[in-house]
């Protein structure tokens, strides 16, 4: 059993407890949030057993708990934060039930003594404006020139700052931001717990705005270099940094791409396989996507990436000594994938000026940027194609979506425009309807207008009124009914598998995917991760720890949510299936199976989807549950 403590927090009472982990079932944060949530509601956070050790990719916040979007368990990860988490002295904190008012609650531990402390805040105010900056920027700035316990002891940039928006108030899609410090400043350098609106959890469950860590302990029990570079030369045939620099290549940089981090080799790779205007290029023919891939994102939106972000090595990483040096920077402008994609051309944008403005306006708000990209975008083709009279939410503008005839950056920017309005807008009694996830936001207004908006909104629905948006890539992984989704719990690759080994495979993919999580390791590092990890482990801590039985019967429990998953309710996620089918085909004529399925979406879409579905169910139940004990 490995040696852990956890913090206890009760925030009604203001009263908390270290208490030892006595629980070999227990071996990570994962672990702990699940085992928690069994037991009462609670916001968990936690770091892994490596958090302190000088293996690159180690020191990732672990947040987990009931998402108020999904609705059932989630798991959210921050990079670099775990760095001064270690300095606490303990593994987890868990808080329970609901302070007075909003507050920030500080942790701190110096010389061997924990502080807990509540400080009421009055967040509105510091959201709308202090030191230059707003919503998360300015909280995390506020709550860090209001440490006194750090700034007595001349320590400030040894604390941390993780502190939520406006949306974590007003909306279920909440996200956590945290930024490196530098000499007691907030830098652009930010990371995100954005996935699963936790942030809204935190502040509408507990009334926490944000937290303040850090402190002064040390521990030097895994910092035997020696032992740990034979494990990863007997594992990969290499020392750790040379391991590590292999596995994160495409996030520094890779030549066959010629660019470098998720935005640069994504946006390079896809090509035709690249989204726009919610996701309604799916059904545009092959030849027009890559013209308008040539054109407008090749010669214009990557081409300033590459020219202001790559060539000149702007390049940071989130705290920690990673070889990755994943944060594309310019500027105060962190560039990724996933963002600049939902807030880019899937919304219409095809310029880093427009994005970037976009971006930093959500971020500052809050919100999971993914999310909001997905709902915005919805609300821009329904006021576009004037299916919602946009007079009725006092919105101005309209989007300009003809990408035959569009004229960039002008257009670009004014589409950003749009965007800023209607992220405006919800927070308005007239976006009320949209802050509670696209799913109820569709069915209110299908109800109001007698139309039919859900069918143009892209999710996966998750229990009685659950859901969550895609990550940003036209494949069936992203709308499977996985026990947690909005993540890469998934089998995303490309190519054409049956649905019910495609279910197994995600499966297979969420397990592994769980040694990241519930080691407090960066993702970006799996490659090394999944042939090391389990050696490393049981080598520093005496342990004989199967990883991936264990995470399997993590898995499998996580999963016993399972009867609620739901059917895609979306006609245009089912068109996602479906042209995703027809794509392959196209390039693969002698494919019979996929031919079959070809012919049973041609002859009722609906039917093959819902055989489809429910084939893709049964493989991630057989792959998460089978021969496993919960």
């Amino acid at each position: 059993m490995i040696q852990q403590k956890a913090l206890l927090i009760d925030a009604a009472s203001e009263t908390w407890e270290v208490k030892k982990v006595r629980d070999e079932k227990i071996i990570g944060p994962v672990d702990f949030g699940f085992h928690m949530n069994q037991k009462q509601d609670y916001f968990c956070f936690g770091v892994g057993v490596l958090a302190g050790s000088p293996i690159p990719g180690t020191h990732r916040l672990i947040f987990s708990g009931i998402s108020p979007i999904w609705k059932t368990f989630y798991i959210s990860t921050m990079g670099g934060a775990g760095l001064k988490f270690v300095k606490l002295g303990i593994n987890y904190v868990a808080i329970k039930n609901k302070f007075a008012e909003p507050c920030i609650l500080r942790l701190h531990n110096f010389a061997g003594k924990i502080h807990v402390q509540f400080e009421p805040v009055d967040a509105e105010k510091v959201w709308k404006g202090y030191d230059g900056d707003k919503g998360v920027y300015a909280l995390q700035q506020y709550a860090l020139d209001k440490c006194k316990e750090c700034h007595a002891r001349n320590v400030c940039d040894s604390c941390r700052v993780i502190a939520s928006g406006p949306s974590a108030k007003y909306t279920d899609i909440g996200a956590l931001g945290s930024s490196v410090l530098c000499k007691g400043k907030v830098t652009g350098v930010d990371c995100w717990a954005g996935r699963g609106g936790l942030g809204s959890k935190l502040f509408q469950q507990h009334n926490i705005a944000a937290i303040v860590y850090g402190g002064d302990y040390s521990d030097d029990s895994l910092q035997d270099i020696k032992k740990i570079n034979a494990i990863f030369v007997k594992g990969t045939g290499r020392k750790m940094m040379l391991a590590a620099m292999d596995a994160t290549k495409k996030y520094r940089y890779d030549d066959a791409f010629e660019s470098g981090g998720t935005f640069g080799v994504n946006i390079t790779k896809l090509k035709d396989w690249l989204l726009y205007l919610n996701w309604s290029s799916i059904y545009m023919d092959n030849d027009k996507r890559l013209e308008i891939y040539k054109r407008l994102v090749h010669k214009h939106y990557l081409k300033q990436f590459n020219e202001e972000t790559i060539k000149t090595k702007s390049w940071k990483n989130c705290g920690e000594a990673c070889p990755a040096v994943c944060k594309k920077m310019r500027g105060k402008y962190k560039k990724d994938y996933e963002p600049y994609e939902a807030l880019g051309p899937n919304c219409g944008i095809f310029d880093q000026r427009a994005a970037e403005k976009v971006n930093h306006l959500i971020d500052s708000m809050g919100f999971d940027a993914i999310q909001a990209g997905n709902i915005i975008s919805w609300i821009m083709e329904l006021v576009y194609k004037k299916i919602i009279p946009k007079q009725d939410f006092d919105l101005k503008l309209t989007p300009r979506w003809d990408l035959d005839n569009f004229k960039n950056p002008e257009d670009s920017m004014h589409n950003a425009a749009v965007v800023e309005e209607i992220a405006n807008m919800i927070f308005t009694d007239k976006g009320k309807i949209f802050r509670n996830g696209i799913r109820k936001a569709a069915k209110a207004l299908d109800k109001k207008y007698n139309v039919k908006t859900i069918d143009l909104a892209l999710y996966t629905p998750h229990s009685k009124e659950g859901c969550i948006a895609p990550n940003q890539y036209w494949v069936p992984a992203f709308f499977s009914p996985m026990p947690i989704q909005g993540k890469y719990f998934e089998d995303y690759s490309a190519g054409f598998k049956q649905p019910f080994e495609l279910g197994k495979s995600s499966a297979d993919r969420m397990i592994k995917e769980l040694y990241n999580d519930n080691t407090g390791i960066c993702r970006f590092h799996r490659k090394w991760v999944e042939k090391v990890i389990q050696d490393i482990v049981n080598e520093l801590f005496d342990q004989n720890i199967d990883y991936y039985e264990h995470h399997k019967r993590l898995a499998g429990a996580i999963d016993e949510v399972h009867n609620e998953s739901v059917f895609w309710e979306s006609e245009r996620v089912i068109d996602v299936i479906m042209t995703y089918l027809n794509r392959l085909y196209a390039v693969d004529k002698d494919n019979k199976a996929l031919e079959k399925w070809i012919k049973r979406f041609e002859k009722d879409k609906w039917k093959a989807a819902k055989e489809y579905w429910n084939k893709l169910s049964k493989g991630i139940e057989t792959g998460l549950r089978s021969g496993s004990t919960t």
